[in-house]
């Protein structure tokens, strides 16, 4: 059974980003997280941000455990995004 991240966008609206086998999250910097899926090699999950510190990556590998640990009838797990940092979009970006 698939299970995603949920993200809330600071404009309105929700995004997910599956989690596959695994999910890897690396804040690249205060505008830019990278989630990579341990299922692709040519691609990975770019949310753009604003003020993302270590504290949302910290975020994201909570909402992948909890992923992990929930019965697959629960598919979708809301990452609780820290207090002053927004998520504003995602896309997928392949690698060149």
């Amino acid at each position: 059974m698939n299970k995603y991240l949920k993200f809330n966008l600071s404009g309105g609206g929700t995004t997910l980003v599956p989690i596959g086998s695994g999910a890897y999250a690396e804040l690249a910097t205060t505008t830019e997280v990278k989630i990579f899926s341990c299922d692709s090699v040519g691609h990975h999950y770019s949310l753009t941000t604003t003020g993302a510190t270590f504290d949302m990556i910290t975020a994201i590998q909570e909402a992948c455990i909890q992923g992990a640990q929930t019965s697959w009838v629960h598919a979708v797990v809301e990452v609780n995004i820290p207090l002053g940092q927004t998520v504003a979009s995602a896309a997928v970006t392949a690698f060149a």
